[in-house]
């Protein structure tokens, strides 16, 4: 006798929790990130909590990411699996980004303060 079939195959990581994950690095983070910026430009002064929260969201996100490809089975854009090559390439982008993203918004501050 064989084992039944299922008709439709598990897919790890794509319940709730991969879905949080996903959520987390590509939406929440992302917005936080935004977010915070727009309070690094109009804080007055070099360091701030917005600052904090900016890197914190930059980490989380790389975090999430790391976690998504090594544990939740992350998919690419085009649908592949991902890989930590993937995850390297999201995390040099995402700080130089964030870098740059960070500079911007303190010049901007300086500007109009």
């Amino acid at each position: 006798m064989s084992k039944p079939e299922k008709d439709t195959p598990s897919s790890p990581g794509m319940g709730a929790g991969g879905c949080l994950v996903r959520l987390g690095w590509m939406l929440f983070g992302s917005a936080i990130l935004l977010l915070s910026a727009v309070a690094i430009v109009r804080h007055q002064g070099f360091l701030s909590v917005a600052d904090g929260v900016f890197w914190a969201a930059v980490a989380a996100c790389v975090g999430l990411r790391y976690v998504d490809v090594s544990h939740m089975h992350g998919r690419t854009a085009a649908g592949e699996p991902s890989t930590l090559v993937h995850w390297r390439r999201y995390t040099i982008r995402l700080v130089v980004v964030g870098a740059v993203v960070w500079g911007v918004a303190h010049g901007v501050s300086y500007l109009i303060g």
